[in-house]
């Protein structure tokens, strides 16, 4: 579980208006809310840019309007070859129109992950660059919105910095914490506070959503000089390491919601005389405060031995300052009071492991405890309470059994439901339940492959639709997504517009293949893909396709590439001894393609499954910065006056979400429900035909000779 622990750096290596006026009922603080993030993004966003070293991109902001761009030091650290450290690369800034300038390093803290650079040439454009104002973290505070931009997969000239809006989690003098869920590649870019300030430079993330690290603004504050005139030093760390419990200081802490409490005060160390006890809140040692563990492990390691520092703490609601002189790195063999043997201190080691390791998994459940400063807060949801409530029937839970597989959006009275078409595959009967109770068979009536939407009609029952939203959905917009039982679930942002998925022209058979002596054999097949829908199975070796003998699996994705979604193929392919052919229609390639964190390439487990398995090439989608889980998706995108602005489709990645768009959604149900009425207007007159045809003919005789 340690591959959990560690902090990843989200430089990644790539190789490859205002809105509309809202109804009254729409409470106030959201309305606001709404209207400030909104001009906030539109003044800060030409501010955010690329930042390259020719190896990799990350991102950055610029501060000042004769160039001065911030950035993470990890972006720029300057690797040579095969990692060692060797002169600057050259930089370019990439602008959100694509223009690119060059840029030099000055200089970087690598203790707190800061880089400021410096663009080498004038504006091309105008007398100074965009810019964003730099706040403090002084006046920074758990709880308080924020939002961020940054270029995660890397930076992309045909779509803007992705919109992420959320709270601040924690604050440190070297670091802020927020859930503004961010990614590989947005490294270097801002996190900024809801008057459009940058507050922090994202830095490094773990697997949990809501640990997303960010350099507080102060550290560039405090050593601006320094770092303005070209001085390097410090070094990066991405894991805790329990230094804290050494003989330098020598406590041992327990966290929550990014509180470290004093849960064992080693004896003959210095925190033991410096009279630190059991259930302590430590605030912070030195000048600093503290974020969160990698935050202290950070500060212990830039301790000195025999350094005497403050150390404050909150003790029974008072807040007190202790004097600590530190000791040595040496680990304290006597850290076991209660049992006093080196056997004893390995199993209490052992236990906080597994406690660890608990805490963990819990926080990567569905069912996770909500910590009280996220965005998912039950204060902050309540502001949702009349959205959701007053169209709650909108949204339905489909069960096969008692296991949910998604959600459902109801999008006619007459009883139509769309949700998304491959979590009903492997239901044995999967059931429609409304919020308010009732059970009714999902009958699928019509399935469109490219969206990944299934038709489902409840008979017998009067439903209530959603309206779909007329207009677009717009960058910045805040929006809700419902629980199984309509309930509020999660805030969440428009973080892209509408757009077509890259890998919505390519064509896709849905194996994993694997060179064979006698064609390419299928190693996996994709559930869902055409081979699925087909018939073929695991272990059959694929002859040819189109007529062309295949001699290898590079040649075989060549071939399917060749081809494009919707397309028929004729496939020749041998199972144990027998050779047999088939028609088969390729879809888009639909896959969770190179997720940018290998924790959402899972497939095979459904208890370490967060991403969708049908995550992408979808003709149109919106997206957003939700972690919905894929057992939560097909429900609707609700905007804050309870219209809804498409379906909730697929989870890529620890971030993003898909959304099919409102239009679409509508366009796509127009056809299967015509799609839907034509059959059962064959299938009813084909009975029709049956039964007349038996009325009509003439009774059978018998004669007795």
């Amino acid at each position: 579980m340690r591959r959990f622990l560690s902090y990843i750096m989200l430089f990644e290596l790539l190789v490859f208006s205002q809105h509309t006026l809202m109804a009254a009922e729409v409470p106030q603080e959201l309305k606001s809310r709404q209207e400030q993030l909104l001009s906030s993004v539109d003044k800060v966003r030409k501010a955010v840019v690329g930042v390259s070293d020719g190896i990799g991109v990350g991102s950055g902001v610029i501060v000042s309007g004769d160039g001065i761009v911030l950035t993470a030091s990890h972006v720029v650290e300057g690797r040579g070859f095969r990692g060692r450290r060797g002169p600057d690369r050259p930089i370019t800034v990439l602008f959100p129109d694509g223009t690119q300038y060059p840029a030099k390093l000055l200089g970087k803290n690598a203790d707190a992950d800061a880089a400021v650079l410096k663009i080498s040439e004038p504006p091309r454009e105008g007398t100074e660059f965009p810019h964003a104002d730099m706040g403090k973290t002084t006046d920074t505070q758990p709880g308080q919105w924020c939002f961020a931009l940054g270029h995660p997969g890397g930076y992309r000239t045909d779509r803007q910095a992705p919109l992420r809006f959320g709270r601040v989690l924690s604050v440190g003098s070297r670091t802020v914490v927020s859930d503004c869920a961010i990614l590989l590649g947005d490294s270097g870019g801002p996190l900024f506070d809801m008057e459009g300030r940058v507050i922090g430079i994202h830095s490094m993330i773990t697997s949990l959503i809501i640990e997303n690290r960010h350099v507080a603004i102060d550290a560039f504050h405090h050593d601006w000089e320094r770092l303005m005139a070209g001085e390097r030093w410090g070094k990066l760390r991405s894991s805790d390491n329990d230094a804290i419990e050494t003989g330098i200081f020598g406590i041992r802490v327990a966290w929550r919601d990014f509180i470290p409490v004093v849960d064992d005060v080693i004896d003959g160390t210095p925190a033991k005389a410096a009279g630190i006890q059991k259930g302590d809140v430590l605030l912070g040692i030195g000048a600093g405060r503290i974020a969160d563990r990698l935050d202290l492990s950070t500060i212990i390691d830039l301790l000195e031995e025999d350094q005497q520092v403050d150390v404050r703490i909150r003790r029974g609601g008072e807040e007190l300052a202790l004097k600590l002189t530190t000791g040595d790195l040496m680990t304290t063999d006597s850290a076991d009071t209660s049992e006093g043997s080196r056997g004893g201190s390995a199993r209490r080691d052992s236990i906080r492991e597994e406690q660890r390791e608990k805490e963990i998994m819990e926080q990567l459940s569905d069912n996770r405890r909500i910590g009280p400063n996220e965005k998912r807060a039950p204060e902050a949801l309540q502001q949702f309470n009349p959205v959701a409530e007053e169209h709650r029937n909108g949204v339905v839970a489909i069960r096969d059994g008692g296991p949910l597989l998604c959600l459902g959006t109801v999008v006619s009275s007459d009883g139509y439901i769309l949700t998304k078409a491959s979590e009903l595959n492997d239901a044995l009967r999967p059931e429609v339940v409304f919020p308010k109770g009732g059970r009714f068979p999902a009958k699928e009536v019509a399935r469109d492959v490219s969206f990944d939407l299934a038709l489902l009609k409840v008979d017998g029952r009067e439903l209530q639709p959603l309206e779909f939203r007329p207009t677009p959905a717009q960058v910045g917009e805040l929006a809700l997504l419902q629980d199984p039982r309509g309930r509020p679930a999660i805030p969440t942002v428009v973080s892209v517009e509408a757009h077509s998925m890259e890998n919505s022209n390519r064509a896709f058979l849905g194996i994993k293949p694997r060179t064979d002596l006698n064609g390419v054999r299928i190693a996996q097949i994709i559930p869902g893909g055409a081979a699925e829908r087909n018939g073929l199975k695991e272990n059959d070796v694929i002859l040819s396709i189109a007529g062309q003998d295949l001699q290898s699996a590079e040649e075989l994705m060549e071939r399917v590439l060749s081809f494009k979604p919707g397309d028929s193929v004729a496939v020749r392919y041998m199972r144990g001894e027998k050779i047999e052919s088939l028609e088969l229609v390729l879809t888009a390639r639909f896959t969770n393609e190179n997720p940018l964190l290998p924790l959402y390439d899972v497939l095979d487990s459904p208890q370490m499954q967060f991403a969708s398995v049908h995550a992408g090439g979808f003709p149109r989608v919106l997206q957003i910065d939700a972690d919905v889980y894929p057992s939560k998706v097909g429900g609707p995108l609700l905007d804050l006056e309870g219209r809804s602005l498409g379906i909730v489709i697929a989870r890529a990645d620890r971030y993003p979400t898909y959304v099919i768009p409102a239009d679409s959604v509508q366009e796509v149900f127009q056809r299967l429900k015509a799609e839907a009425e034509a059959k059962a207007a064959q299938s009813a007159a084909a009975a029709e035909g049956a039964a007349s045809a038996v009325e009509t003919q003439e009774p059978a005789t018998s004669s007795v000779q």
